[in-house]
């Protein structure tokens, strides 16, 4: 994405460049604004664009199902979560990235048959439960015990603010994962978070891809959006430009350095 301005301006961007104009300054930062902006619109159109439907989990009034591996720690068909680290999760689709997205240990607050208890979910308990995926690991009961009486499914459309709220989210998801998020490992954190393997969430993996393609180019190295950036302003002020063949392989180093980073020293 860093190099989409040069393939564009073609011949226009080495008269540029060899004149210092500080339209070149602004162009290295196409990789950041073109993964983010490009991440924001996507956003925007799926938010504002249509309607969403989905279940509070306020109004799970009759429990929850869960597959077998959350059996295994304890979750009981019929129980509710009443919280995730003492945060309420709004809808029921939310739990599961709530548990995975969450850092270290989970304390999640369960209430069954008016019994209010907790129930404790590491790190090697998450990845556990990244295997069982297969299944539908958490579902509202629809239906009363004797099939009637169905939960009430909310509609609801959003404007900006919630556009805000949900790139604000993938952003800082983005950030955990610069930040080793021990559940989060592995490239881009989505090969080993097999929850982003499932075709209900390829949106949110390419989201989460965007936006940390975003995050990444705000690394102050040659190579990266910000780091092209400070250097393509010293040699505008400067009125010389640093040997491209030079700069390029810095460039190649210091990315080839970071995706083997990314890819190996987190596994």
């Amino acid at each position: 994405m860093n190099l989409a301005p040069k393939w564009m301006l073609k011949e226009k961007f080495e008269s540029l460049e060899n004149n210092f104009s500080w339209i070149i300054p602004l162009t290295k930062l196409s990789g950041l604004v073109l993964s983010s902006g490009l991440a924001f619109l996507l956003i925007s159109g799926v938010t504002i664009l249509r309607k969403d439907r989905f279940i509070e989990n306020k109004n799970a009034i009759y429990g929850l199902k869960f597959n077998s591996q959350m059996k295994e720690f304890g979750f009981q068909d019929t129980m509710k979560i009443i919280a995730i680290n003492g945060k309420e999760p709004e809808r029921v689709s939310d739990i599961l990235s709530h548990i995975f997205l969450e850092d270290g240990n989970i304390e999640v607050s369960v209430v069954k048959n008016g019994i209010k208890s907790k129930i404790l979910l590491n790190d090697d308990d998450k990845h556990s439960l990244m295997g069982s995926l297969e299944t539908p690991v958490i579902a509202p009961i629809m239906y009363d015990s004797k099939g009637e009486n169905k939960i009430i499914i909310t509609t609801k459309n959003y404007g900006i603010s919630e556009v805000l709220y949900r790139f604000g989210y993938f952003w800082n998801k983005a950030w955990s994962l610069i930040q080793l998020n021990p559940v989060l490992r592995g490239p881009f954190g989505i090969k080993k978070v097999s929850i982003f393997s499932s075709p209900k969430f390829y949106f949110s993996g390419l989201l989460l891809t965007l936006t940390f393609t975003g995050v990444l180019n705000l690394l102050l190295l040659p190579g990266f959006s910000v780091g092209n950036f400070i250097i393509s302003v010293i040699e505008t002020l400067r009125k010389k430009l640093y040997g491209k063949k030079s700069k390029r392989l810095i460039e190649w180093i210091l990315i080839s350095f970071t995706t083997v980073w990314l890819l190996i020293i987190v596994e």
